[in-house]
């Protein structure tokens, strides 16, 4: 269920370079091509017990110390705790459980999440949702596209009525429609107060180069239009961090 917990800076979105630790959940049902975590059940899970190390120790039954894991990874400058993955509501029984917990003795939680079960929710502190673009998968067609932009939009509105932070990030490529961007945007905006994060695609096996200045400058006058919007690119991976 958990691949590995750490404490790290927020690499990406609004609340980025805040102190979080984060439990990284396994398994997605989607499979973007820009993703870099493993998409398998299996594995032991691990720990980095001191940040920034890069020494890992091995558990084979986490999921019952994991309260008491994060208990010795907390630092005075923690922002949150993220459910992250994979995607982390894909245990949502579990996440409530573990939410229950923290908030008692007296942590914020974030879930970082694509959107793709509104019905799996809990009570969260902060949210941070991913809108899926059509190039983000391959053999996928627009109806499954669009059957899953729904329920986001499902996920982010239901967040924001239960009165928790949430965002949206969207992971942009040079070939990213400025049409689609811009529905996205007012669709965002009919919901309340949503900032947008857009995030310019980092280089994988997959993906050679990343979003031009000129793109990311582009699409970010458009989205000012309708929503707060803010350019996020993923800092922790040039600062060699987790």
């Amino acid at each position: 269920m958990i691949r590995e917990v750490f404490s790290s800076i927020m690499g990406e979105g609004k609340f980025i370079g805040k102190r979080f630790i984060f439990v990284r959940f396994k398994e997605c049902p989607l499979d973007c091509i820009y993703c870099d975590e493993p998409n398998t059940p299996g594995g032991t899970a691990r720990v980095e017990e001191i940040s920034g190390s890069g020494e890992f120790m091995e558990y084979l039954e986490i999921e019952h110390e994991l309260i008491e894991i994060i208990e010795k990874l907390r630092t005075p400058d923690l922002f949150a705790v993220s459910f992250t993955g994979g995607e982390p509501l894909v245990y949502s029984n579990k996440i409530k459980e573990y939410s229950e917990i923290l908030k008692h003795k007296g942590y914020k939680t974030f879930l970082e999440s694509n959107g793709m079960f509104p019905e799996r929710l809990g009570s969260y502190d902060y949210a941070s949702i991913d809108i899926k673009l059509p190039e983000h998968f391959e053999n996928k067609d627009d109806d499954f596209w669009y059957g899953l932009y729904k329920k986001e939009l499902e996920t982010i509105e239901r967040l924001y009525l239960a009165g928790t932070d949430v965002y949206a990030k969207i992971v942009v490529f040079e070939e990213t429609s400025e049409e689609l961007i811009e529905r996205i945007a007012i669709d965002l905006s009919k919901i309340g107060n949503i900032t947008l994060c857009i995030q310019p695609v980092s280089p994988t096996d997959k993906i050679k180069t990343t979003t031009s200045k000129k793109k990311i400058f582009e699409l970010m006058a458009i989205c000012g239009k309708y929503v707060d919007v803010m350019c996020t690119p993923q800092i922790h991976k040039w600062m060699g961090m987790l």
